[in-house]
């Protein structure tokens, strides 16, 4: 059942629960009618076809709605629609549903808009597109001509949620998770959610297969991680690096977070939370004692050096200046102007502002 709406809409509204429910009350249709006397030249016919529906005349009613969709008269296309789409009066034929819901959506009418969203969502008498889908479930919300409190609007929001939720993929691995969120048809964001371990290296060629299964354009890599092991750091920095990922972070990205964002062929520190962190290389002796690595001669610093020069070539040295006067045991912190003069960041985003809140936990936030 369509809901109603206040005047001036309330004869439409009448209409559509005519349509949907069956039955008009006869009263409401005659107040209608004196409405819709004002409308000149389309009342008679338009008023003709909902006396004619409310006799499940439908036939009848097509042929005197049709000629007023043609000319562009809204609640008469969306009525069309609807016989078309029940198949009313008419063999059910859902492209031609759709292409007069499409007519009424784009003169903005609130209900059309959600209908044609379904049928973008389910792929009915149009491609499945989830984002033509997406887009016309927000023009309901962002539609004046739907009330905050109307149930319209609830079930775009509903709709939405589904189609955000059908949206992600999840790939879990030891220690974490990535979260694979397509934003449009050539663009998607993957979180990496969790500590950065061996088994999150392995599992980012799954994480690759998807993203290009999908048709993602440089997709971005968001890093929501405490850090981890150097080696993995590397490890799955160079499959960022390789896969063109941009690379975006909210939170304090240190250790091998900050290797791996890094990569980035775009890095963005987005909000007031946003940095980077380095430190010395730490190693772990065979009774878990833990050392810092200072000489330039550690195969540790070896390897994050030749790393940093085939990711960063031109900042390279100067990055490693940071992490060697940095004991282990601390970090040093690098954010705003600082990350840009460096090139540790290419871009700064919202820096005045916290943009997601209180920090999250070792899952993070969902990506929507």
């Amino acid at each position: 059942m369509i809901p109603q709406r206040n005047k001036p809409d309330i004869c439409r509204s009448d209409v559509r629960s005519a349509i949907v429910g069956w039955y008009m009350n006869a009263r409401r249709i005659v107040g209608c009618a004196l409405f819709l006397v004002a409308i000149h030249a389309w009342a008679g016919a338009y008023e003709d076809g909902i006396a004619a529906y409310d006799q499940r005349q439908f036939e009848t009613a097509l042929k005197l709605w049709l000629p007023l969709a043609e000319q562009g008269h809204a609640a008469a296309q969306f009525n069309v629609a609807v016989l078309y789409e029940k198949g009313l009066g008419t063999a059910a034929n859902a492209a031609e549903a759709a292409r007069w819901y499409l007519k009424a959506a784009q003169q903005g009418d609130p209900d059309a808009q959600f209908s044609i969203g379904v049928l973008y969502e389910t792929g009915t008498g149009v491609p499945q597109d989830a984002e033509q889908a997406r887009t016309w479930f927000a023009n309901v919300l962002g539609n004046p001509r739907a009330k905050d409190t109307s149930p319209l609007r609830q079930r775009a929001r509903d709709h939405l949620t589904k189609l955000d939720a059908s949206s992600q993929q999840t790939i879990a691995y030891q220690g974490g998770r990535f979260v694979i969120a397509a934003t449009d048809s050539r663009a998607c964001v993957v979180a990496l959610q969790g500590f950065i371990t061996h088994d999150a290296s392995l599992k980012f060629d799954d994480v690759i297969a998807v993203t290009s299964k999908v048709g993602c354009d440089r997709p971005w890599l968001l890093l929501e991680s405490p850090g981890g092991e150097l080696r993995d750091g590397i490890a799955l920095g160079r499959e960022a690096h390789f896969g063109k990922f941009r690379t975006i972070t909210r939170y304090e990205c240190a250790s091998a977070c900050s290797l791996i964002f890094l990569a980035g062929s775009d890095r963005v520190l987005t909000g007031t939370r946003a940095k980077i962190g380095f430190h010395q290389v730490a190693s772990v002796g065979t009774h878990v004692d833990r050392h810092c690595s200072s000489s330039f001669d550690s195969n540790g610093v070896r390897e994050m050096r030749q790393y940093l020069n085939w990711v960063i070539p031109e900042q390279s040295e100067a990055i490693m200046q940071v992490v060697m006067r940095t004991s282990c045991d601390a970090i040093e912190w690098i954010s705003g102007q600082r990350a840009i003069e460096l090139r540790i960041a290419t871009r700064l985003e919202a820096e005045d502002v916290d943009v997601f809140g209180a920090k999250a936990g070792a899952y993070g936030s969902m990506v929507r």
